[in-house]
Formats: structure tokens, sequence, C-alpha cells
């Protein structure tokens, strides 16, 4: 069956959508046209996809990561017309709160203006690295790195959370993004089940939660990523975090002694500004889903049962 997997929107208004067997159309608001691009066979899509201002449709499925261009009268991947296609590590089985092959992280795009501009992923890879793709044209001076499947890769690092003798990592989170510097949290659980719907209510209790934040940064001189700090004793379960220029914080629903709470981050030094104790009911799982900081600084979450809000004194 052929479900929605994310709606997004065009700068151009359009409405832009993915399903779960990796179709990628677009639609107008008023309904009266459409436009579809199934983006290859066996491919699954348990991500959501990103838009830039140029009409890029950044998506990754269980096989590749594409840039879809909408031209304004059709969907491409052809790199003439300013799509493309890259190869990554996609891992092998699905565990713990994963929600299908390959990558567990909505595209994430990093750049403006004239800077060096990236989409961001983590991969499928046992111990996860997290990958920088050129956007847009690629370098003509870029060479390959070493032991990545694509030239696209600009960066492929690994993801360790500040343990240099990790073997696996894992995270299903959208990696979040400011200016060069790239957040990934830590969902790799220490007790699993078979099912992730029972591996998110257990992730709040302490014996099994993860921990670990990791923050890396691209120097745009060397054209390199590099970990800057790690924060090994935040538990951010399940939730995707956001971060807000306007206080330099981290924010993301975490876990404490088994009660979920609301975590602030400073984003320079990954060190703990608050922890907000929500309570200990499961009601308050967010399961998936996105912090969102609201224009009179509130935050905002979904959960198990619905919205949570926390609003400043």
């Amino acid at each position: 069956m052929n479900l929605f997997a994310d709606l997004n929107i065009a700068y151009d208004g359009m409405l832009v959508f993915v399903t779960n067997k990796a179709t990628v159309g677009v639609v107008s608001r008023s309904f009266d046209s459409a436009h579809f691009l199934h983006l290859g066979e066996d491919e699954e899509t348990s991500n959501s996809i990103a838009c830039d201002e140029d009409g890029g449709i950044y998506v990754v499925t269980s096989k590749h990561m594409y840039r879809v261009q909408w031209t304004g009268d059709g969907l491409t991947t052809n790199e003439s017309e300013g799509g493309w296609i890259a190869n990554y590590e996609t891992g092998g089985e699905v565990g713990g709160i994963r929600l299908g092959m390959g990558s567990g992280s909505t595209p994430t795009l990093m750049g403006t203006g004239e800077q060096d501009k990236f989409v961001v992923i983590t991969d499928g890879q046992e111990l996860m690295h997290i990958i920088l793709f050129w956007r847009d044209k690629i370098p003509s001076d870029w060479v390959q790195i070493p032991g990545t499947k694509d030239r696209r890769i600009a960066a492929q690092v690994p993801v360790t959370f500040g343990n240099p003798e990790a073997t696996e990592s894992s995270s299903e989170q959208s990696v979040c993004v400011r200016g060069y510097g790239a957040l990934v949290v830590n969902n790799q659980l220490n007790t699993t089940s078979e099912d992730p719907i029972i591996n998110i209510v257990m992730s709040q209790y302490p014996d099994v939660a993860p921990y670990g934040a990791e923050k890396f940064e691209w120097d745009s001189q060397t054209h390199e990523l590099r970990s800057v700090w790690v924060n090994e004793e935040v538990s951010l379960p399940n939730g995707i975090p956001a971060m807000s220029a306007a206080t330099n914080l981290i924010y993301d629903i975490g876990q404490r002694a088994g009660n979920w709470t609301w975590e602030a981050l400073d984003w320079d030094t990954g060190k703990s500004v608050f922890s907000y104790e929500i309570g200990s009911n499961s009601q308050y799982n967010s399961c998936w889903a996105a912090t969102e900081i609201g224009l009179d600084g509130r935050l905002y979450s979904g959960s198990v049962t619905g919205m949570m809000c926390l609003h400043p004194d």
C-alpha cells in the first residue's frame, strides 16, 4: 500500500509529498494540477522531506539520497536539470526505535547564500556516521573521499557520542543544524524489543534509555567535518531537537530518573542550562515528535496523547 510519509510546501506555494513507497508528488493548492515521480523499485521512505528555495526536494530512501528537482512543470532527478542521486551506507537490519531501513533522519539543509551548501543525514551503518552531501554542483576539484560510496559526499564521520571504542550508534531524529554546526542525538537503547512501539514506551526508563548528544562543525577552509563537543549525560530518548538563535540553546524532550523533562543545552558547549520536569506518565512521551519554538518564547512538542507547551516565566 502506498501511504503518505510526509507533506511539505515548496517556496512557490505548491504542496509537496512523499509516500512510503518512494513516490514524490507536487500538487497545486487548488488541486487542479499534479506531478509525480517514482524514485525506484523496492525503495522505501520512512522520513520526512526538505525543500529549498531553488526547487530542490530532498528525499532519503532505504537505498539512496535524492535531490528531486521541481522545475515548475515537472519533477526530475537529472543532473542537467538540477537533480541528482547519491549512494550512501544504508546498513542492515532495523532495530530499536528505527522506523525503516537506511537513514533514520529527515534530510536537513546546511548553508545559505555564498556559503558551502549541503544536505545532512545520518546513515544506516551499525556505527552510524553523519554525512554531508554537496547540495548543488560538486566542486570541480573535489576528490571522492576514500571509503565513501559517492563523490557527492563532502563528509562522512562516525558518531560515537564520546566513546572512542563504540561499535554501534543510532539516531532516528533529523540532524539539528545552525550555521555550519550539526547536532546528533543518541537513540541507541540499552535493551530492545522487536516492536518499535514497545521500545518507544520503554525509552523513558533509565536502564533502557539512550544517553548522549554530539555536535559537529564544518570547516569551510579545510573542507573537514569534526566533532566539537559531546554531552554524555543528557538523555533525549526519541524527540527531535530544535535550536534557538535568540537564546543560543538547544531544546528537546528528555528523561531524568524515569521522568519526562524539557532539556536545554548550550549550543556552543553542550552544557546543560536547565531541565524542567514534566512528569512520569507515559502520556508525556514525545514519540518521534519535534520540539518547536513559538514566537512568544514558548516551547511546543507533540506527545503520545496530544500537544505539550512550556511557557517562560
